[in-house]
């Protein structure tokens, strides 16, 4: 009954109060939903999302402003690595030079999450997309936004000064390539943490997939 009335009241152009909301200071048709510090008012979800840094000059601090952001690079970042993906003829693993480059960083991610529970592939993969979308040119530069990511950067950077005789491309395609792997082993019925489960059973031999590993082995 509560959810209804509010429902009925966004539809009449109420807050969740009942008070009714202001006309969009930049369009004046619509209710202004969102508060808009450049304006120093209220304007429109649509204004927001189509005016933002043309029509209206944007404070830095506004949030919408920075969700926004972050929403279109995400997309941009997801384009440029299904593309990518969709053009690797090889895989890359099967390069002895590729592998050892990529190995320290998946043992890092048992050594400093596996343990935690509350850690997921969807957290790694977010950051592995950053690494991979600042070496090919889309992120200027590498900043955590938060612990675990400022944490795989590190290590990324450290990493890649060690494999000095490893071209950039083939970095770069590992990295790809590790996104691909969560991709295809994690979500689902699988669980989010799949991914995790998969590396670990691979270097320690224990774990849910240690069974599949040991077998593959014996097949070779």
């Amino acid at each position: 009954m509560v959810a209804e009335k509010r429902k009925n009241g966004k539809e009449n152009g109420l807050n969740p109060k009942g008070v009714e909301m202001a006309k969009c200071l930049s369009c004046g048709e619509r209710k202004g939903n969102r508060f808009c510090v450049a304006l120093s008012g209220s304007i429109c979800s649509l204004c927001c999302g189509t005016k933002r840094e043309k029509e209206i000059s944007c404070s830095p601090a506004c949030d919408y402003l920075s969700k926004g952001k972050d929403y279109q690079l995400d997309r941009e970042i997801t384009k440029r690595i299904n593309a990518d993906l969709h053009g690797e003829s090889e895989d890359v693993f099967q390069m002895d030079e590729v592998t050892d480059f990529v190995a320290p960083l998946e043992k890092f991610f048992i050594d400093e999450f596996y343990r935690n529970r509350d850690m997921n592939d969807t957290r790694l993969y977010e950051a592995l997309a950053k690494i991979y979308a600042f070496r090919t040119g889309i992120l200027p530069v590498l900043e955590g936004r938060n612990k675990t990511e400022e944490m795989i950067f590190l290590k990324f950077k450290e990493l890649n000064r060690k494999a000095s005789s490893l071209s950039d491309s083939l970095k770069t395609r590992g990295i790809l390539r590790m996104i691909s792997s969560i991709r295809a082993s994690s979500g689902g019925v699988l669980g989010n943490r799949n991914y995790l489960e998969m590396i670990f059973s691979q270097q320690t031999g224990k774990g849910k997939w240690a069974n599949l590993f040991e077998k593959l082995e014996k097949e070779e």
